[in-house]
């Protein structure tokens, strides 16, 4: 793993009762330098053109990882110019199939609990005690994300918490899962053993996959220089929910095909991937940047000195990140519907060949996340890109927001074919119409949530990067979920028939009931979602906690110390001083030269320092 070390600084410093006292006239300086360099750095053509701040000299490791950061805090870090086939790579591996073990289980669970798999061998449970034992697990599973999350910023750090959910939680839990199929000597051979079981579906697996949920993206992002390779971080989030998606295309396939043959090798199968993917991730442990964590996380933001409150003020902070994540509530809502409200609609349908039915189409919508994630992480991005325009977060969450409502749309389109043959001819349309709900839902993910999960690292101040993602994760499948609840009671009386029951899953039942009075209310709230993601205030005001976010990731441009002479080319040149003034090429960039020809006394700036003279070189450990 890339170590981290601190520089000497004073104690007054160290509690963090001097922060870089910037004249606003130099924090412009240091925005106008940030965006005039590249974003985009991954080739030695482009290495060229970086300052030299920002270049690992280091013989051990510069021919790896020649991209050099120091944050505000003075940790050193190191980056390979290609971060996706130097870390990356091993990171979304261990997310796959993670994902690929979570959906597998999560889709066979209640079918096993009660016996399908295995009628001699089961819980015996009936199919509201086992559809309320899952749902319990998920619950558990969308809340461990804000303790995974605080772990990892307080005290543990990104892999450590990854590797603690893994190996102490996750794996031990897919083991209990996997031996409890079958009689063996350790949990019993005459009965099932439901405690076992519950222990492990209500403890170890939800627990782990929350640790991993939390952090895995941010860890991901964070192998990203955050100044040299931004725009990068953009393009890394829609892979990540891609390979999510792939995981769940492959477990949701995988998991119940083997199931059918045997229940044992098909949650072995879990098991066993996810152990290979751990032992990889651990192997490459020395490629890694695990930033340290800031062994605070007091609600408060970074204090300041005395007549530095107005600069607070322009600081990223975790209540702005949390508001712009329930931004996308709406299009969650209508996301949610995919198993709730489309399956009552494709119950009453014709399956396609005989045997597709509404919850194998489903897999539309991992489909088409992976489609449009491709076309826009591989085309769309980068074209906009090349002509310097940077799609605002607030029209890519309208957006997502749009074809989330264009899904609730087809739904009433859907809804209008069914009633009209059933009245024409008493038949059922074919189930596939429902395809472009699926479809428009999954295109609107990428704009939507894989936009989310970026913002949420992003934007986040640095103590607080996984618990943001682990508040985002609870917008996309908590907080959603609690509204849709309380919305289907509300509108309760639209899914009983004539008769008053609400048992409608046969056509003439269906065919009395307005299920299509809910899709229109769901539709005002989806349009609400767009509405207010466009309003011009809502759009700059998002705009300005990015910019706040970037100013402070480039707030440590100005404090990026200098190599050490020991591991300096003697072509590269030191901080020099000339009549009793800084000459360095940086400093000259930010103007700051200007400024302390002005200066009628010191001031104190980041790295704990008197007129920004790079007094003390940071120590590096093991080549980083």
């Amino acid at each position: 793993m890339v170590s981290a070390s601190k520089e000497a600084t004073d104690t007054e410093h160290k509690k963090g009762r001097y922060q870089a006292a910037n004249p606003p006239e130099i924090l412009q300086s240091q925005d106008s330098v940030v965006n005039n360099l590249p974003g985009d750095v991954q080739t030695q053509e482009q290495l060229q053109s970086v300052p030299d701040e920002f270049i690992n000299f280091d013989i051990k490791t510069s021919t790896s990882r020649p991209l050099l950061h120091t944050d505000a805090e003075g940790n050193v870090y190191t980056y390979s110019l290609n971060p996706v086939t130097y870390s990356v790579f091993l990171i979304l591996v261990l997310e796959l199939l993670e994902r690929f073990s979570f959906y597998g289980l999560y889709m066979t669970q209640t079918t096993f609990l009660v016996g399908s798999y295995d009628e001699e061998w089961n819980a015996d449970l009936s199919s509201m005690e086992a559809a309320g034992l899952v749902s319990l697990s998920t619950a558990i599973a969308y809340t461990i994300p804000f303790v995974g999350g605080f772990l990892a910023d307080a005290y543990l750090g990104d892999y450590k918490t990854i590797l603690m959910g893994t190996v102490l939680f996750y794996i031990p839990g897919l083991f209990l899962i996997a031996s409890s199929t079958c009689p063996n000597w350790y949990l019993g051979i005459e009965r099932f053993n439901v405690t076992a079981y519950k222990v492990a579906l209500l403890f170890f697996w939800p627990i782990g996959t929350g640790f991993v949920k939390s952090v895995v993206n941010v860890f991901g992002a964070r192998q990203y220089h955050p100044v040299l390779q931004r725009s990068l971080i953009e393009s890394f989030y829609v892979r990540f929910y891609m390979v999510i998606n792939v995981g769940a295309v492959a477990g949701c396939i995988v998991i119940p095909l083997v199931a059918r043959s045997s229940i044992t090798i098909a949650y072995t199968i879990p098991f066993v991937l996810l152990l290979i993917s751990v032992i990889g991730f651990v192997a490459g442990s020395s490629r890694y940047v695990d930033v340290v964590p800031q062994h605070e996380f007091g609600m408060g933001e970074i204090q300041v000195a005395e007549g530095d409150g107005e600069k607070n003020m322009d600081k990223p902070n975790f209540s702005d990140v949390a508001k712009i994540c329930m931004l996308v509530v709406p299009f969650n809502i209508a996301y949610s519907q995919c198993p709730t409200t489309f399956m009552v609609q494709g119950a009453v349908m014709k399956p396609l060949f005989g045997f597709i039915e509404a919850p194998n189409l489903d897999i539309i919508d991992s489909i088409s996340v992976l489609f449009f994630g491709y076309l826009v992480s591989t085309f769309f991005y980068p074209y906009l890109a090349r002509r310097n325009i940077k799609l605002a977060t607030g029209y890519k969450f309208a957006l997502g927001s749009a074809l989330g409502a264009s899904a609730i749309v087809w739904s009433l389109v859907v809804e209008k074919m069914i009633h009209s043959e059933y009245a024409r001819a008493g038949n059922q349309i074919n189930v596939i119409w429902q395809a472009p709900s699926y479809l428009l839902i999954g295109a609107g993910e990428i704009f939507s949530i894989s936009t989310a999960y970026e913002v949420a690292f992003t934007a986040s101040p640095p103590n607080k990067k996984a618990f943001a993602c682990a508040f985002n994760l609870f917008c996309i499948g908590g907080i959603p979920n609690m509204l849709s609840l309380g919305l289907y009671r509300m509108c309760d009386q639209w899914f009983h028939n004539d008769e008053g029951s609400g048992n409608i899953h046969l056509i003439r039942d269906y065919s009395e009931a307005h299920v299509a009075n809910y899709f229109v209310v769901l539709l005002g709230i989806v349009m609400l979602g767009v509405l207010v993601n466009l309003l011009p205030p809502v759009r700059n005001w998002i705009a300005s906690v990015e910019r706040k976010a970037a100013d402070a990731s480039s707030g440590s441009v100005a404090s990026t110390p200098k190599p050490t002479p020991k591991s300096t080319p003697k072509s590269k040149k030191m901080v020099q001083i000339k009549d009793g003034k800084e000459t360095d090429p940086l400093l000259k960039a930010l103007d700051h030269k200007k400024y302390m020809d002005d200066a009628k006394k010191p001031q104190i700036y980041r790295m704990n320092t008197l007129k920004a003279e790079f007094t003390k070189k940071p120590k590096r450990k093991g080549g980083t």
